[in-house]
């Protein structure tokens, strides 16, 4: 069971008050600072919402094993290099999901700018 409304929610509501309430009366660093907190933000939300399919691109190029996520992905990036994975339909299909849903995460939305 989740309590409503989600993080994600909460994250949005408080992005949304900084961009529609603060910002407005703010010129100079003070502005800056706060539209780059509101883009912090945004990119949290979604984030939160993609972690889902992130975590279902990544887990099609590296099923979860017993050594640590990092090191797995510093094996693949080896095996890359060294052309053991030329022709990989399968790996790079995964790869360019998770790019996808990498850029999307850091892509601002029209509606998150002020």
């Amino acid at each position: 069971m989740r309590d409503e409304p989600s993080g994600a929610a909460l994250i949005e509501a408080a992005r949304r008050a900084l961009t529609e309430e603060v910002v407005p009366g703010l010129t100079g660093r003070p502005r800056y600072v706060a539209l780059m907190v509101a883009n912090a933000l945004g990119i949290a939300i979604r984030e939160i919402g993609e972690a889902g399919a992130m975590s279902e691109a990544v887990e099609r190029v590296m099923p979860p094993g017993s050594e640590p996520m990092e090191a797995m992905g510093a094996a693949l990036v080896t095996a890359i290099r060294s052309g053991r994975h030329d022709g990989d339909a399968n790996l790079h299909e995964a790869l360019q999901r998770a790019s996808d849903v990498a850029a999307g995460i850091w892509k601002a939305r029209p509606r998150e700018q002020a």
